[in-house]
């Protein structure tokens, strides 16, 4: 069998074997009444804010690769160009629908059709979007996870202040003898990896403040939504079910992801709960239907954004094709 169908079996079977652990501790009739818990208020808030998430970074998009300055968009709605925001829905979809983070790979060829970048600078984006993302997610719970004490919230977020400086000091300075134009077929692999990522950090528009305050007022506010329902549904408090959300999240990033993220997924919000509540507490069997109750919520959110994404695709290429937007001015 060839590596990549071993991994890809691998990740289901994990996937499936987390989710079927999970559900064997928590009754069937649990999750049921657990999606009709929550309130009409507490499902619209989640889905607000999941939304509202989703235009921040189709902005932090707009803010990275500079794309005002390299082209006109086909139309805007509250600032944000469609274009991005058609990219950043399409490729939400795919992440969260396809095992072991495959859908990051749409990212390239979603930006070269809508945005017109070559497939060198989207892959260098994504990196660099990923690297900002791990470090935003890092350092917010560093900064707010519940009970951690004061001297070690300011040690973590100093250790991880030191980590990026000192990575990106390091990282130049062993590829200081590359050739900016060099190509990566001359390299080894992890050469390869490393030039992308220099290339990433050497790139000014990253570093934009706004890009950063983008990202976090994106996780701050998903996590907030996440928090939310979690709350609603396994009655812990508002504190804990943030730490729990954060674990989702944090458990998305593993490479080896099951079918649409179950198992996994899950399995992160309750070791984020579970670290905060007492061994034996009844809350703890509230956790799993919370958890998937969220996640459905997440899916659902994100596949009927894309389908709404794809329509307006559709929509603007046929509007662009009778030379109602304005013409591509290369930067």
């Amino acid at each position: 069998m060839p590596s990549s169908r071993k991994k890809l079996a691998l990740a289901w079977a994990l996937g499936i074997v987390l989710l079927g652990w999970l559900l064997s501790r928590t009754p069937i009739a649990s999750v049921i009444e657990a999606l009709q818990r929550p309130s009409i208020t507490i499902w619209v808030l989640t889905l607000c804010g999941l939304l509202l998430s989703y235009g921040l970074r189709g902005a932090r998009l707009q803010v990275v690769l500079s794309l005002d300055e390299h082209h006109a968009p086909p139309q805007r709605w509250l600032g944000l160009r469609t274009d991005a925001l058609r990219v950043i829905l399409l490729h939400n979809a795919a992440v969260n629908l396809l095992p072991m983070r495959a859908g990051e790979l749409s990212f390239p060829w979603l930006a070269a059709r809508e945005l017109r970048l070559p497939m060198s600078r989207a892959l260098v984006c994504l990196m660099w979007m990923r690297l900002q993302d791990l470090a935003v997610l890092a350092g917010l719970g560093l900064a707010l996870w519940p009970g951690l004490p004061l001297v070690a919230r300011f040690l973590g977020l100093l250790g991880l202040v030191l980590c990026w400086h000192g990575g990106w000091w390091l990282l130049r300075r062993l590829l200081a003898q590359t050739p900016v134009d060099g190509t990566a077929g001359n390299m080894n692999r992890w050469r390869s990896v490393a030039f992308k990522l220099r290339a990433a950090l050497l790139e000014p528009s990253h570093h934009r403040p706004a890009a950063w305050v983008l990202t976090l007022a994106n996780w701050a506010l998903k996590l907030a939504a996440g928090a939310t329902l979690l709350s609603a549904i396994s009655q812990t408090t508002w504190p804990v079910a943030w730490a729990g959300a954060l674990g989702g999240e944090l458990a998305a990033i593993f490479p080896l992801q099951g079918p649409a993220g179950f198992g996994t997924y899950e399995a992160g919000v309750w070791a984020g709960t579970a670290t905060l509540l007492d061994h034996g507490s009844p809350l703890l069997a509230h956790v799993v239907p919370a958890a998937l109750a969220l996640h459905v919520c997440f899916l659902l959110c994100a596949v009927c954004a894309a389908g709404v994404a794809a329509l307006l695709s559709s929509g603007m290429s046929k509007a662009a094709a009778q030379g109602e937007f304005p013409p591509h001015h290369p930067g």
